[in-house]
């Protein structure tokens, strides 16, 4: 069973490719990417490497060919993800691809306050309903490594600022991501299956700075602020606009609840509790005190 990695040399897809390596033997491992030079210890290891972009489905035909399985790793290009996405499902099936495993998250609605990004998940998760393959949709929650830069700058000011009121959040880490994702790849039962991926625990701004200030030693406490005012503060300390509408509309769906979602579906799926966000931050401890040059 030949099993195909798209966006391989991204961080999600480069733990992929090493959990499957671990499950397969290496000339089942086809990794795609824009950038295969990127991937050259994995071909060196056995695994097939081959130059694929979503935005050239010419480049998908034999990027994709002899798979059996596929991981549809969503694109980084916000705002032309549809578009990419239906190039790699329209490929894949040209390809025979009989199944396609895709990263998708949770409430992948257009009211999602993240707006366009939950959008075009829902909207990929769509076209895989309908496009005649067999299809599996991972749900992620948020990545529990996304909380390490917050955390620096919270123990760094001894203020956590944010505007997601009481919401709660269950952050899971990449590795765990990938390993589910592996497992649903090379076993079978999950056609037609979409899974939420979350962490151990869902927490709030006030569990995120208790815990910030337990690893840290030092005192963070929480600073709520309107989306307005969360806005113009990034900005004032040079956040770019779209970087810092993008902080906000986070925060703000923490807050209505959107990433407030607890499954027991990892653990189903791979025989172990998801890391917690704690153990990712201890394995990170080292950058959460980081100072500045001066």
């Amino acid at each position: 069973m030949s099993v195909i990695v798209t966006g391989a040399s991204g961080n999600l897809g480069r733990l992929v490719a090493e959990n499957l390596m671990e499950r397969l033997t290496p000339e089942q491992v086809i990794l795609v990417s824009r950038r295969p030079e990127a991937l050259q210890e994995f071909h060196a290891r056995g695994a097939v490497v081959r130059y694929g972009d979503f935005d050239d489905p010419d480049s998908l035909r034999s990027a994709l060919a002899g798979g059996r399985r596929m991981l549809l790793v969503s694109t980084d290009s916000i705002g032309r993800r549809v578009a990419e996405h239906r190039n790699a499902i329209e490929a894949a099936a040209a390809a025979g691809i009989e199944r396609v495993v895709y990263t998708s998250q949770v409430y992948p609605v257009a009211m999602n306050p993240i707006g366009v990004v939950a959008k075009e998940h829902g909207e990929t998760e769509a076209m895989l309903l309908h496009s005649g393959l067999e299809w599996t949709a991972l749900r992620f929650g948020s990545f529990a490594e996304l909380q390490v830069p917050p955390a620096r700058i919270a123990i760094s000011a001894g203020k956590l600022v944010t505007n997601s009121g009481n919401g709660r959040i269950a952050p899971i880490s990449r590795r765990d991501c990938a390993e589910v994702a592996a497992v649903t790849l090379t076993t079978d039962g999950h056609s037609g299956k979409t899974y939420d991926i979350t962490g151990p625990e869902a927490l709030t701004a006030t569990d995120l700075a208790e815990l910030f200030s337990e690893l840290s030693g030092r005192s963070v406490r929480v600073v709520q602020m309107g989306d307005t005012m969360l806005t113009w503060l990034l900005g004032r300390y040079g956040t770019p606009k779209p970087v810092a509408r993008s902080i906000t509309a986070f925060g703000r769906a923490v807050r209505e609840g959107f990433f407030d979602v607890e499954d027991p579906a990892f653990e189903l799926l791979t025989g172990r509790a998801p890391v917690s966000l704690r153990d990712v931050l201890i394995a990170h401890r080292g950058d959460l005190t980081e100072t500045e040059a001066a």
